[in-house]
Parts: structure tokens; C-alpha cells; sequence
């Protein structure tokens, strides 16, 4: 009878001796970049796993960030169903857009914050500025005290704006960075895929971002590759998902990325 092919391992004390991993990289600690070995063997062993060879290894991360890309673009030349989108998400949403959450909001916590909203509309004075209508506010102790008291939601916008553009000061350069933004998209860097794989997990209970590959998806994507890009020495880290998509909910794409 044919006996079984064996593999001969190196004995101690008449014990086999633990499998071990080798690579032709002279690395051996545990930061040794497996998606560069070409061969997996184990000691005395005839057993021998081939992989990619370093080439492919070497072009596969940018086959990726092509494919990654491609989808997004490929999304944004399919217009959306207004209607649809309106039926399925809107009716289930609370006041922020939120879905499956209850809208817990008191009467008088609601009765308050429409009250707030008709002094922050009788402070506000509305301004065109490079074709769009911005508001600005007298900078001044009563402005200041409202701030802290909590901005109603229907001026977060504008007065997010007025306070980060310096009471309008720097919206003059608004332009400027509508075109270095735009440059910033044609550019790629290694965060990439990163930031792809945290989209899904950002904010995927609001109707904004619910829908992969959607406009809010989209947005995100761009405004957290374009400043990986600006900012090439901090890149990108999880916690920007959240901060990029809460100016989302209330600004267009280039003024969150300003």
C-alpha cells in the first residue's frame, strides 16, 4: 500500500516545531507587509503558497482608487428620483432628518426656539455677495449673548458663515477657493479608500447620507479628499467624517470644505 506523502519538520525534545512564517522581506517582526510576500513556507517543508507576484501587489492599490473613484462619478450622472426619494425617506424623518428616531422636541422647547428664530430675522440684514443672498448681523454684545444662548436652527447657516468669514470680511475670497477646491478634486492622495470604507458609517440613520453613493455620500467623499489634498501633513482621520458631514446638513460642498 502507497503510503501518504509526509512533511518533514525539525524535531526538539521530540516535539514538531511550530509552523513559522518566512518572506524573502527581512522584516520578521509583526509589522512585516504581508502584501508584498511572494512565498509562504514553513520550515523543512515542501509546502510552498505562491501570491502576487510584487508587481501586481504594486498596481493593485491603484487599480482600487480607480475603481473607487469611477463609482462615485458614475453616481453623480444618474439624476435621482425626487419623488421617489421624497416618498421613502421624508415621511419617516424627524425635524433634522433623522430617521427611526423620535422627535422629542417639548412644546415649550419648540415654542421658545420660534421665538428666538423672529429676533435672530429682525437682527439679520440680507446681503447679495458674488450672485448669492448671505445675511450679516451687528457684531455686539446682544449678538454674542444669543450666540451662547443657542443658535436657532434655521440661522445656523448664516450665522456659521458670518462668524468663520469674519463678518464677511473673507467671503471676498470665496471665488478663489471655489477654484483651489475644484483643483484640490483632480488630484489623489492615499486616503482615498480609507475614507471610502468610513462613508457608510457616517451619519446612516439621516436621509442625507442614507443612500450609498447619493449626493450626500458624494459630498462627503469629495470635501474629505479635497483637504486630505490641501493638508497633505494631517491627511485624514476618522473623526472628520462626522465634523465634515454636520456642516453638510446646513452648507453647500465648497463652504464646508472652507
Amino acid at each position: 500500500m502507497d503510503s501518504a506523502p509526509s512533511i518533514s519538520t525539525s524535531a526538539s525534545q521530540g516535539q514538531p516545531a511550530p509552523p513559522l512564517l518566512t518572506s524573502s522581506i527581512t522584516n520578521e517582526s509583526s509589522d512585516t507587509d504581508f502584501t508584498d510576500l511572494t512565498s509562504i513556507k514553513t520550515p523543512g517543508s515542501s509546502i510552498l503558497l505562491q501570491t502576487d507576484s510584487p508587481s501586481d501587489s504594486r498596481q493593485s492599490p491603484r487599480r482600487e482608487q480607480q475603481d473607487i473613484l469611477s463609482q462615485y462619478k458614475r453616481a453623480s450622472l444618474e439624476p435621482p428620483d425626487v419623488t421617489e426619494e421624497m416618498e421613502k425617506w421624508f415621511s419617516q424623518a424627524d425635524r433634522y432628518g433623522f430617521l427611526d428616531h423620535e422627535d422629542v422636541l417639548m412644546p415649550e422647547v419648540s415654542r421658545k426656539e420660534s421665538e428666538r428664530s423672529v429676533k435672530w430675522a429682525r437682527m439679520a440684514k440680507q446681503r447679495l455677495l458674488h450672485g448669492d443672498s448671505v445675511h450679516a448681523f451687528p457684531y455686539s454684545r446682544k449678538f454674542s449673548k444669543r450666540v451662547y444662548k443657542g443658535i436657532p436652527d434655521c440661522w445656523r447657516r448664516d450665522a456659521w458663515y458670518y462668524m468663520c468669514t469674519d463678518g464677511l470680511r473673507a467671503a471676498e475670497q470665496d471665488n478663489t477657493l471655489r477654484q483651489q477646491y475644484t483643483r484640490l478634486l483632480l488630484q489623489s492622495n492615499p486616503h482615498e479608500r480609507q475614507i471610502d470604507l468610513d462613508i457608510p458609517r457616517t451619519m446612516n440613520g439621516h436621509i442625507m447620507f442614507r443612500q450609498r453613493f447619493g449626493t450626500g455620500q458624494r459630498a462627503l467623499f469629495s470635501v474629505l479628499r479635497a483637504f486630505a489634498s490641501f493638508d497633505q501633513e494631517v491627511g485624514y482621520c476618522q473623526g472628520m467624517t462626522n465634523v465634515v458631514a454636520m456642516l453638510l446638513l446646513y452648507c453647500e460642498e465648497e463652504h464646508s470644505r472652507s
